[in-house]
């Protein structure tokens, strides 16, 4: 099977565990005049063989893409740094601040060691590498296969 689908079935097999853990949490108790809509023992049962299967197609996953975890790491560290400087504070100048009920407002000037055009550079270089590691990742999914799993 491709990684592309090896991908799919992981996502698919841990919503599937999610629905099933959340299932075993809301039935297993009811008051005694509330019929059960699932057997708990039997929601449980399904539950581990849908982990063993995650688990399965996990670590089929894993052993493909032992040579471009350089990438898959890259790509998670570079995306939350570009998440980190899209939240970075770039105000520059006077800002009016406070001034609630019973207090006046005060003016705070600010000055910011890395200034918005900056950012917005470094943002658009880093989204940059992103799609170029997304894109070498991707193909790589398309193109190879991984040890048959669940």
């Amino acid at each position: 099977m491709k990684l592309t689908k090896a991908l799919k079935l992981k996502n698919q097999l841990a919503g599937d565990v999610t629905t099933l853990k959340d299932r075993l949490t809301k039935q297993n108790s009811r008051a005694a005049s509330v019929p059960f809509d699932y057997d708990s023992r039997q929601v449980l049962a399904d539950l581990r063989t849908k982990l063993d299967d995650l688990v399965k197609v996990k670590a089929s996953i894993a052993v493909a893409n032992a040579a471009q975890y350089e990438r898959i790491f890259r790509l998670a560290e570079i995306k939350g740094l570009v998440a980190l400087l899209k939240s970075l504070d770039v105000r520059q100048g006077v800002f009016k601040e406070g001034g609630s009920y019973m207090q006046a407002a005060f003016e705070v000037e600010y000055i910011a060691q890395i200034k918005k055009a900056e950012v917005d550079q470094l943002v658009a270089e880093l989204e940059a590498e992103i799609i170029t590691l997304q894109d070498a990742l991707d193909e790589f999914n398309h193109t190879h296969s991984v040890a048959q799993a669940a």
